[in-house]
């Protein structure tokens, strides 16, 4: 069981990393926005609760963590 946690949470920051990618290059954020972004969220306790996350994309998680922080105006702006 350990060692599945301990997987899930390498997945996690495989995933936090490419989410912090996709909010860069596709969000035209910052670094640092974007590093904000998925450090104050809930990512890995989400992941870790339901692992069936894991098969999200960065790109999903990105719109996710866009639309949980209210960033309506960069979603319509990228999305349209």
């Amino acid at each position: 069981m350990l060692m599945k946690r301990r997987r899930i949470k390498k997945d996690v920051h495989l995933l936090a990393i490419n989410t912090t990618k996709e909010l860069i290059v596709r969000f035209n954020k910052s670094i640092s926005e974007a590093e904000d972004l998925v450090k104050n969220s809930d990512m890995e306790r989400i992941i870790l609760k339901h692992p069936i996350a894991l098969h999200d994309s960065a790109y999903n998680w990105a719109v996710k963590l866009l639309t949980e922080n209210g960033e309506i105006e960069t979603l319509k702006k990228h999305l349209v």
